[in-house]
């Protein structure tokens, strides 16, 4: 896992990263659906191309579903999504509440789940996280490369 990307929360390069959305849902299960809709949507109309926005969805399904599974800390908490673009590549940024970082699991070819991090870091260029106060941002870069999805 490399540095925090530009991107990262609280950047305010708009030369950078000219193209940005924010989306904050309640932590439960519709957040998923609704998260993945909302970055198709934000990336069609950004223009970015079909198998990038693809790549872009289902990241955005995965860190969501782990912010869900993961994140809430027992409490109820939202769950809150970046999506920042210069045209080309595709910053994601997750925060959930909880601080314990992500822990990508060794899984078993039939396992139900557990391969979210794996999913996320096959698809992205470079992922991460970072710690916030309170809680933590999971953020994955899609670069204008990578994002192909066979």
């Amino acid at each position: 896992m490399g540095a925090v990307p530009a991107a990262m929360i609280g950047d305010q390069d708009a030369a950078r990263w000219p193209y940005q959305s924010h989306l904050e849902l309640g932590a439960i299960s519709s957040a998923v659906p609704s998260a993945r809709l909302h970055a198709r949507l934000v990336l069609w109309e950004w223009g970015l191309p079909a198998d990038k926005a693809e790549a872009a969805e289902l990241v955005v399904s995965e860190l969501v579903t782990n912010a869900l599974e993961h994140g809430s800390a027992g409490i109820p908490a939202t769950v809150r999504i970046w999506l920042s673009s210069d045209g080309g590549s595709i910053a994601i940024n997750v925060w959930d509440a909880s601080p314990r970082p992500p822990v990508p699991k060794d899984t078993s070819a039939d396992a139900d789940s557990g391969r979210g991090l794996m999913i996320v870091a096959a698809v992205s260029t470079d992922w991460g996280w970072a710690a916030a106060d309170p809680g933590k941002v999971v953020w994955a870069v899609i670069d204008e490369k990578e994002g192909q999805l066979d």
